[in-house]
């Protein structure tokens, strides 16, 4: 490891953390059933991941962002596919295969340093 301020291993460990979030954040917009404000969702999974690695500025600056968070219908029908409804599987699918996918990376980044 290096205390160098923009080293290569502080942007691997960086990445780690957040791509952690991101896996968290999908898979928890996938099993998210019932739920229509995913500000809460969001926060939940910050606190999980990134938060004890942040300083009280950058807390509150994922607090401000958690309000911009859409809902949840509103997230699935944006990344839905031209012509399909909101609720269909094949986003919820894609969420989960993604969020795993993000999982196995995290996992490997874990096992190789």
């Amino acid at each position: 490891t290096t205390h160098a301020k923009h080293s290569a291993t502080t942007a691997l460990l960086w990445l780690h953390r957040e791509l952690a979030f991101v896996k968290e954040l999908l898979l928890g917009v996938a099993e998210a059933h019932g739920i229509s404000d995913m500000s809460a969702k969001f926060i939940e999974c910050y606190d999980r991941t990134l938060r004890v690695h942040h300083n009280m500025m950058s807390r509150s600056v994922y607090t401000v962002a958690a309000k911009a968070v859409p809902y949840r219908e509103d997230m699935l029908r944006a990344l839905g596919h031209d012509g399909l409804d909101h609720t269909d599987t094949a986003v919820l699918t894609d969420l989960q295969t993604y969020g795993n996918a993000i999982g196995t990376v995290v996992k490997y980044i874990e096992h190789s340093t």
